[in-house]
């Protein structure tokens, strides 16, 4: 969303937009443009919340809901184990909380629908590093006897 903001804020010029998306590209995320790309291309608008003026802090708040509410369903259908290994799609218990949950819509504030199925008012990350942990400590362990370093940073 970085790039977006400065874009439509008029913080980059016109000219520079794509080489400054590409630039923030490689510094952010760590991917160069797939070929040489110039003042004459704009790669940005091809991007679906970019075209759409969809912020990206949707996708953000969607994915640690996502983890939010499924590591609370896997506790509600009495899952035992790591989080990565749940499978609650057979359990009528999670899925009569997730309907009452859902079933307030937008009658109530997002804090008490969140509250009614975790026990929390607060989004929490912490589901999706439980989720990815074995990968995280696998990762940790295997850049460390490789010798690897973490990063695009020189």
């Amino acid at each position: 969303d970085l790039w977006r903001w400065r874009a439509f804020s008029n913080s980059i010029p016109v000219e520079d937009w794509n080489t400054e998306f590409w630039k923030m590209k490689e510094s952010i995320v760590g991917v160069k443009a797939p070929v040489p790309r110039s003042q004459e291309d704009l790669d940005p608008p091809s991007l679906y919340h970019v075209n759409q003026d969809w912020d990206m802090m949707r996708y953000f708040t969607r994915t640690i809901l996502q983890f939010q509410f499924a590591e609370s369903l896997c506790k509600i259908a009495g899952h035992e184990g790591p989080l990565h290994q749940c499978d609650f799609s057979g359990s009528t218990q999670a899925g009569d909380a997730l309907k009452k949950m859902l079933q307030l819509g937008s009658s109530k504030p997002w804090q008490d629908a969140l509250e009614s199925l975790t026990g929390e008012r607060k989004m929490s990350a912490k589901p999706i590093f439980n989720y990815f942990k074995p990968l995280h400590d696998w990762l940790v362990k295997t850049n460390a006897e490789n010798g690897d370093i973490v990063g695009w940073n020189k």
